[in-house]
């Protein structure tokens, strides 16, 4: 028997988690040999005494959910519930491995084969098939515009 958790995400997160993680397999089994699995392993517990509040980002937008299961034992072990909060910064964190990822390529892309950013992102977006209105182009171009002296600097370009 087993336990699911919902973690309500964007539709482009939840491709992209689902790009990443499932493969060939139906369903995303929490497993600790998996950077997800460590992050959502760590924020698991039983009926909290934690309570503080992170701002949700994108919650209009979290139309989708990711289903991550997980056995008796292990919910047993770990806890079998995310908290509100949790399920925030589990979000905040993939949206934020998703982005960086999709900007550094861009910019060595950039640097060493001389490919505009817009087509490396645009790419990028295709691969997981995300499409403009899940993750427009504007909304990513201000943030990577934002963010790119920034990870240049940690890219040695």
């Amino acid at each position: 028997m087993k336990i699911t958790i919902h973690l309500p995400v964007t539709p482009a997160i939840k491709k992209y988690l689902v790009r990443s993680l499932l493969k060939e397999k139906q369903d995303y089994i929490l497993n600790i040999d998996d950077w997800f699995g460590l992050i959502v392993i760590n924020m698991l517990e039983y009926k909290g005494s934690k309570h503080y509040n992170i701002t949700p980002t994108q919650e209009e937008k979290k139309t989708e959910t990711f289903d991550i299961h997980l056995s008796i034992s292990a919910a047993h072990k770990n806890g079998f519930t995310i908290l509100p909060q949790y399920e925030v910064a589990i979000f905040n964190i993939v949206d934020r491995m998703f982005r960086e990822s999709m900007y550094k390529s861009a910019l060595i892309n950039k640097n060493n084969y001389g490919i505009d950013y817009q087509t490396t992102i645009n790419d990028i977006l295709d691969s997981y098939d995300i499409t403009e209105e899940e993750m427009t182009y504007d909304a990513i171009k201000r943030d990577f515009d934002r963010k790119k002296e920034k990870l240049k600097q940690t890219l040695y370009l």
